[in-house]
């Protein structure tokens, strides 16, 4: 045999072994790929909001002393603070930024000024970790209209902070409720469910519990998490 033919007859093998390979690793590939399931899980939490923001300004306008105006301002401060902590809000969860002063006038069509006038107004802020004391407060705080006192709101806002203390168990509960999913389907396919292959974590979404209130109004709030799991499956 002539070392031509050697080296032929190696080329052949080498080949039929290189194929072999990769015949074999496609059939392993397509089996992997076949004894698989890629389900969701979904955990679902109603919460209450831990915390509240609630801003509000007030204010007085006046043509003549702005001395006098001033006094009235600090007078309707002290009626708005009465109210609040008579609605049992404590001197930490309010602040009461300083009284400033503001001037206006008004032109008519001419450029002529028609009017002047200037206005002292101050604003309040409400921080509370006790958000069910804020809607109690917001009728006795607007009912100083009566008088004489001018409130504009600018927000009432609910905050639930405790998503870290829930996340591991609805991570837990979506997982179990994903091999239920990947267990139904292994039931129809004659299989049962190994381990998990691969794992994703969606992203924690906080919303209103009740449709037609935006996230921010809702003192209760619906938390979600969805995991998309692909298990093993075992003949």
């Amino acid at each position: 045999m002539t070392f031509q033919n050697v080296l032929a007859g190696l080329c052949v093998g080498l080949g039929l072994a290189v194929a072999g390979f990769f015949v074999s690793q496609t059939t392993l590939n397509e089996r992997v790929g076949a004894n698989v399931a890629t389900v969701k899980g979904l955990s679902e939490r109603i919460v209450k909001a831990d915390k509240a923001s609630w801003r509000f300004s007030y204010q007085v306008t006046g043509r003549g002393d702005v001395a006098a105006d001033f006094a009235r301002a600090e007078v309707d401060s002290d009626r708005i603070e009465q109210a609040l902590t008579t609605a049992s809000f404590t001197d930490a969860e309010l602040t009461f930024a300083p009284l400033i002063k503001s001037d206006d006038v008004r032109y008519n069509n001419n450029g002529e000024i028609i009017d002047r006038y200037h206005t002292v107004s101050g604003e309040v802020t409400v921080a509370t970790g006790q958000p069910d004391k804020v809607a109690p407060a917001r009728g006795p705080v607007f009912a100083l209209a009566k008088d004489g006192v001018s409130v504009n709101e600018y927000f009432v806002s609910y905050q639930f902070t405790g998503l870290n203390q829930i996340k591991p168990d609805m991570l837990r509960e979506a997982t179990a409720n994903a091999r239920v999913a990947a267990n139904e389907f292994a039931a129809n396919a004659g299989v049962t469910v190994g381990g998990i292959q691969t794992a994703t974590q969606g992203g924690f979404q906080i919303r209103a519990a009740n449709e037609g209130v935006s996230e921010a109004d809702a003192i209760e709030k619906l938390v979600r998490v969805v995991t998309t799991i692909t298990f093993y499956l075992n003949n």
